[in-house]
């Protein structure tokens, strides 16, 4: 069994409570022996459980709120009184799923992921996803709805499994997603584990994608109904065993609807902007992080003849598709909008004109299914290869015998395919898993690394 490393919230939080309130670090070497943390008062406005808390025990609830509380119930596929943990970052949609589960008469439990050393200076900008003011906020709203709340130590496994990989990717010329990588790693393994040591019968998150099973008890899951929020595209890692441990709520929900009924249940979360960029690059851009971690890779910009145009400060600043920030001057003024169309290893970076981008082919590695098994050569699929793409119509044309390493041929137009980007593969609106792109070939074969 794996025993959880939880910790106080006072290294995270001393910033917003007086030092003399501030509890010490703890650790709890028993499962069955929870933590209970001191807590100060809340600076938010409201400071005692909401009536709508004690629904399952106390007063009454509308017509409306118990139609919510049964659809709640019958997606989460668990009895009233099931013990269920919350991935809480401290937003205003985790925040919402565990109120809204205390409501509908669920045991509940909250769990944050310490990701940063904050000592260190590791700590991300505020506003961005799972900012150490998150935790406070997550540890706020569970004091507001009643439950306990555990903070899980993780910050070496998130150095060594996102955030190392992250500029390593760079530096062999890749774009890498970081956000599917934690996903697969902490949601999906790490805090699956801590949410079973604990007890919990299910581990929700709040998540804009719907997830169930079908007729096979497999895992289905789909995009979410609000086409904004949709978060499919970072959730392909889901693997059978997970997806039939976890949840997603929100999975039929607006924005709207979430933000409604937090107000309704006063969180403190409520108004909440919403976390936007890669949480751990601080203050600074994403090229100024990778240099600062592993040195600025510099090198030609060529065109896609190969011809020498110029050089670049760090390849880490660029994408494919991008078109503004290239540091190269038109040679004339009617000239076609540049590109970037390929990163190389070396430091080359490669541009061209937008039918460059034109991609026939796209090859995936390190490949998961939510079923298990790989698809099939011959068969249809539509592939996403970024998370606001749209999907186009593919074939698999080769799987190879472990079934982790896939090509597609396009049946469409598509535009722009980066190295280290995630390929997920769609059977309709129901994700069938995906993996990352390793090798990309344009319809006029410029481009075949």
């Amino acid at each position: 069994m794996l025993v959880p490393r939880l910790t106080s919230m006072a290294a995270l939080c001393r910033h917003r409570a007086p030092a003399s309130t501030a509890a010490p670090v703890q650790s709890c070497l028993d499962p069955a022996r929870p933590i209970a943390y001191p807590v100060r008062a809340r600076r938010f406005a409201v400071s005692v459980p909401h009536r709508a808390m004690q629904a399952s025990t106390g007063p009454t609830v509308t017509p409306a709120e118990s139609a919510h509380i049964a659809a709640l119930r019958a997606d989460l596929r668990l009895p009233p009184g099931a013990r269920v943990a919350v991935a809480m970052s401290g937003g205003v949609d985790s925040s919402t799923v565990a109120a809204l589960l205390v409501e509908a008469g669920y045991e509940v439990f909250g769990l944050t992921a310490r990701l940063y050393d904050v000592d260190r200076g590791d700590a991300p900008r505020a506003g961005t996803c799972c900012a150490p003011e998150d935790a406070c906020d997550a540890r706020f709203v569970a004091q507001h709805i009643g439950i306990r709340h555990y903070v899980v130590d993780e910050r070496d496994i998130f150095r060594r499994t996102v955030i190392e990989p992250f500029v390593a990717a760079y530096g062999a010329g890749e774009t890498p997603n970081p956000c599917v990588e934690c996903n697969r790693t902490l949601k999906f393994d790490r805090l699956v584990q801590q949410a079973r040591a604990l007890g919990a019968d299910a581990l929700a998150t709040g998540h804009y994608s719907r997830l169930g099973l079908d007729e096979d008890g497999l895992p289905k899951l789909q995009r979410g109904v609000d086409d904004s929020k949709d978060q499919s595209y970072f959730l392909h890692p889901l693997g059978p065993d997970a997806g039939r441990y976890l949840r997603f709520p929100l999975g039929a929900w607006t924005k709207a609807d979430v933000r409604a009924h937090a107000a309704r249940l006063g969180l403190p979360t409520a108004a909440k902007r919403e976390s936007m960029d890669i949480c751990f690059v601080g203050q600074s851009s994403v090229r100024a992080f990778v240099a600062q971690q592993a040195g600025a890779l510099k090198g030609a910009i060529v065109d896609a003849a190969g011809t020498s145009l110029g050089r670049h400060e760090g390849l880490a600043g660029f994408t494919v598709g991008q078109r503004h920030g290239i540091p190269v001057q038109a040679t004339r003024p009617d000239a076609p909008v540049q590109y970037v169309i390929d990163k190389r290893a070396d430091g080359t970076l490669v541009i061209g004109g937008h039918e460059d981008l034109r991609i026939s082919q796209v090859e995936l590695k390190d490949c998961t299914w939510l079923s298990g098994q790989a698809p099939q050569a011959g068969q249809g699929v539509d592939v996403q290869v970024r998370h606001r793409g749209r999907a186009v119509p593919a074939r698999v044309v080769r799987v190879d015998d472990a079934g982790v390493r896939v090509r597609l041929e396009l049946q469409a137009a598509l535009f722009g395919a980066a190295r280290g980007q995630s390929g997920v593969l769609y059977q309709g609106d129901r994700v069938l898993g995906g993996g990352l792109i390793a090798e990309h070939t344009n319809a006029q074969s410029l481009v075949n690394k």
